[in-house]
């Protein structure tokens, strides 16, 4: 039994170093991204070989994979930084934001339209809308959102007036895939706010969504005043393309551990396992709270992102 606990160990301390070195080589070859969205089940796996090793009294192989464990903490503790600030207790809401992938097949929209009547948001971005859905949608939330913006792919309502409204769109992509991202500005309260929808490409298409990724970072350093940014971005917290986000952009980030895909596949119902969906927002905006809205025949989770304004600094 010792042999075999010692030969399982050897095997996961191979696996673990070689997802290590795949996940720090992302930085310099975007595919490899890919790997870093499961960085904390990698974190799990070295402690498992770290109590095989140890039980198989292999000081070798617990040393190694120690050192593992604690390169991937790393990564992952550097990753989290970036989070958006805590508002102090009791201060006044300025914003609700709801971000949504609606998922193109979906066979719920009253369900939807209920979520979103009952959430009360004063903007919701949405993706994968269909102008099927949305004609079902767009009459049952007229009344709460009378300013709506797109009628397919991404989707924005407001309980406020646009003063200006815009698009991003990949070049050379056909038009059913050139959407990237839109946006609006409103009036809340005196101040103007920018709130931008985005949808990045899949993991699977690395190159497409290293090119994103810039294109939305492009899109807030050339913005000025606040800003919010919400929408699938197909990326967790802990890999380097949405660290990278944050560092180029400073906006502050407001999900990390409230999971949102996948909700099902093929209709198979499973328990979502990575944070894909997110809203950003500038440093002058504080975090009441966020939280996930339930299942609603997409496979994604919708975020619910509770804003306040940053305190004035005395």
């Amino acid at each position: 039994m010792p042999s075999f606990v010692k030969t399982l160990a050897k095997a996961g301390f191979a696996i673990g170093a070689g997802l290590t070195l795949l996940g720090l080589a992302a930085r310099w070859i975007p595919a490899l991204d890919i790997v870093n969205n499961g960085l904390p089940f990698l974190i799990a796996g070295m402690f498992i070989v770290l109590a095989l090793a140890a039980a198989a009294r292999s000081g070798l192989i617990t040393v190694l994979a120690l050192l593992l464990a604690i390169v991937n903490c790393t990564h992952f503790t550097l990753a989290l930084e970036g989070g958006a600030e805590e508002a102090p207790e009791g201060a006044p809401r300025f914003l609700r934001v709801v971000t949504f992938n609606v998922w193109y097949h979906n066979q719920r929209i009253d369900d939807v339209a209920k979520f979103l009547a009952d959430t009360d948001a004063d903007l919701v971005v949405m993706q994968e809308m269909t102008p099927a859905n949305w004609d079902k949608l767009k009459e049952s939330l007229r009344a709460r959102y009378p300013y709506s913006l797109g009628d397919n792919g991404l989707v924005i309502l407001s309980k406020h007036s646009f003063i200006e409204n815009g698009r991003v769109d990949r070049g050379g992509m056909p038009p059913w895939a050139s959407l990237m991202l839109r946006f609006v500005k409103i009036e809340v309260n005196g101040m103007e706010v920018t709130i931008a929808g985005a949808h990045l490409a899949r993991p699977f298409y690395p190159s497409l969504q290293y090119a994103d990724v810039l294109t939305l970072v492009n899109f807030v350093r050339q913005h000025h005043g606040p800003l919010i940014v919400a929408g699938d971005f197909n990326l967790t917290p802990w890999t380097d393309k949405l660290t990278g986000f944050t560092q180029a952009t400073e906006l502050k980030r407001y999900n990390t551990f409230h999971f949102t895909w996948p909700l099902h596949v093929h209709g198979t119902p499973l328990l979502p396992f990575v944070a894909v969906d997110h809203v950003f927002a500038s440093p002058g905006f504080v975090k009441i709270a966020t939280r996930t809205g339930p299942r609603l025949g997409s496979d994604h989770s919708p975020v619910i992102a509770d804003i306040a304004l940053a305190p004035s600094p005395r």
